[in-house]
């Protein structure tokens, strides 16, 4: 137990965010002046220059300004590096970039394109939208224009723990080890406030935790979980095991969330929330009147062992997977 506490504490006290398949990790803040743009853009140093091949402005500004873009309107701002000075931030090297953008539409709407291969988060002040925004390979432009409903943020939600299928895993090896209704709310109950906390911590920007420890230690997690349902191992601390491993998983759902327009970030919180809970709901309606049933049988006893050996496989692919990259 002092092992998990130790392992949760360094998670939310690890620095820097970004995942090991990208080049780069960096961090983007935009701000609009009128018809002026400042963007301050860190990226790693070292990583920077390979990408740059040079170290000095004419090479930094030869290769940013063709892939850091602001247009408004539908119009490219004209853009010039001001100036980049090296910073440390968690210990790593940064150059801290000064860019600036001319714009002839002060109204916008506005649009950011990175093609910089990194996975890094940016705030913006668009066009009169205050958010943020997660530029990866898949999600490249950052548009100010009209914000997303309450509504698209519990679909996104919904979608992201239904489709997550470690996050599944997870919840039904947990549905596995309860015997009643009232087992099923205390799990639940307490896997919903752990990752609700670190959700909103790391939304908020409060707690910044990498990508390359978060996911690794989620498959740890069902691994954890799953040995424990297959030893039949039942104890006082198991709630504390799901709360710890609730807050890994609260940071895994921070991941996948992104603020594409104005939306304030505590409705789009609450939203992304409430969606997730939804999307549980769903699982546990389904899978726990499956599971009562099948006690019913024999056999059932062996099955719920086997699905948890599956279950304990599955969670070492991944953990295998996410450690070497693959």
């Amino acid at each position: 137990m002092k092992r998990l506490l130790l392992l949760a504490a360094l998670v939310l006290l690890f620095p820097s965010s970004a995942s090991a398949h990208f080049t780069t990790q960096g961090y983007h803040d935009i701000v609009q002046d009128g018809h002026r743009v400042d963007y301050v853009l860190g990226l790693e140093e070292e990583a920077l220059y390979t990408l740059a091949d040079g170290k000095d402005q004419a090479a930094l500004s030869a290769y940013l300004l063709p892939r850091v873009r602001v247009s408004s309107d539908g119009v490219r701002c004209a853009g010039a590096l001001k100036g980049f000075s090296p910073e440390r931030r968690g210990g790593v090297a940064y150059l801290r970039l000064v860019l600036a953008y001319d714009c002839e539409s002060a109204s916008g709407p506005f649009a950011v394109r990175n093609a910089v291969p990194n996975e890094s988060l940016a705030r913006f002040e668009l066009g009169g939208q205050t958010g943020t925004f997660l530029f990866d390979p898949d999600n490249l432009v950052l548009r100010a224009d009209d914000p997303p409903s309450f509504l698209h943020f519990v679909e996104e939600g919904v979608e992201h723990i239904v489709g997550g299928w470690d996050h599944v895993v997870f919840l039904v090896i947990l549905l596995l080890g309860a015997k009643t209704f009232r087992d099923v709310v205390k799990l639940g109950t307490t896997f919903t406030v752990a990752h609700s906390v670190t959700l909103a911590l790391a939304v908020l920007g409060v707690v910044d935790a990498p990508s390359e420890v978060v996911e690794p230690l989620i498959a740890a997690s069902i691994v954890y979980v799953a040995a424990m349902q297959v030893l039949g191992v039942e104890n006082d601390r198991k709630l504390i095991v799901v709360f710890l491993f609730g807050l890994l998983h609260g940071l895994g759902f921070a991941g996948a969330v992104t603020f594409p327009g104005g939306t304030p970030i505590v409705s789009a919180l609450i939203g992304f929330n409430v969606g997730i809970e939804v999307g549980q709901a769903l699982i546990i309606a389904v899978v726990f009147p499956l599971l009562l049933w099948s006690r019913r049988f024999e056999w059932s006893k062996l099955a719920h062992a086997s699905a948890g050996s599956a279950a304990a496989a599955i969670g070492l692919f991944w953990l295998s997977q996410r450690v070497l990259g693959g």
